[in-house]
């Protein structure tokens, strides 16, 4: 910058026979020009860094939101099987007596395929009631690490974040569950939302070691990058 100075100074001194005043001046507006594309080129610098933080932020959300409407589709067609298996077994099978323990886990399908509406349509605190029931009538159920799991979907939805990572860390406690990855995830954007950036990495960093066939590896992935980890 010093060497540019000089050569503009000798040329406008000696190439154009200026007076020093003219010189001075003509400094002044060059160093003005230079300041002002500096300051331009900074602002575009900005705006980019804007622009590509808003980018990745709306990234993030619509994976977030694509990872739920898999998880609803996965769970209406568990639904779906259930209830073909019941119709079949209502034309061919024995009735069973009341209190069996299949005539329990009818009864958490029932109440849990109702949860699942209320959770649907947003209503959370019925949601909740009717997951609790599930896993009260039959504890050991198919459907109560499912239950375990919407749990902290009801809290997450009604952003109670510290409540919602509480029951998604319960779902690990069913050993056969299929919701692990899913709770894994959660737990991780529980951290986020609740400010705990390391936290948040931390479990992200669990998500890709522990569950190397995870179908969220690839939003796990982008998530971290957003939050430089």
């Amino acid at each position: 910058m010093k060497r540019a100075k000089s050569a503009l100074v000798l040329a406008l001194a000696f190439g154009a026979c200026a007076t020093p005043a003219q010189v001075d001046k003509r400094m002044d507006q060059w160093e003005a020009t230079q300041r002002e594309e500096v300051e331009a080129l900074k602002r575009a610098v900005e705006a980019s860094y804007d622009r590509e933080r808003a980018m990745a932020e709306r990234l993030r959300q619509a994976e977030e939101a694509n990872a739920e409407l898999r998880q609803e589709f996965a769970a209406l067609k568990d639904q779906s099987n259930t209830l073909s298996t019941q119709l079949d077994s209502l034309h061919s099978g024995p009735i069973r007596p009341a209190g069996s323990g299949s005539a329990r886990a009818d009864d958490a399908f029932i109440i849990y395929s109702e949860a699942r509406t209320a959770y649907l349509s947003r209503q959370y605190k019925t949601a909740l009631g009717l997951f609790d029931q599930v896993l009260a009538v039959a504890p050991f159920s198919e459907w109560a690490d499912n239950a375990q799991y919407w749990k902290g979907e009801c809290y997450y939805g009604m952003g109670k974040y510290r409540q919602a990572l509480t029951e998604f860390t319960k779902v690990f406690a069913f050993r056969k569950t299929e919701k692990a990855d899913d709770a894994q995830l959660k737990v991780a954007r529980c951290h986020l939302a609740l400010g705990e950036r390391n936290r948040a990495l931390s479990a992200f960093r669990k998500l890709l070691d522990e569950y190397p066939e995870s179908e969220y590896l690839p939003a796990a992935r982008k998530e971290m990058k957003y939050l430089g980890g």
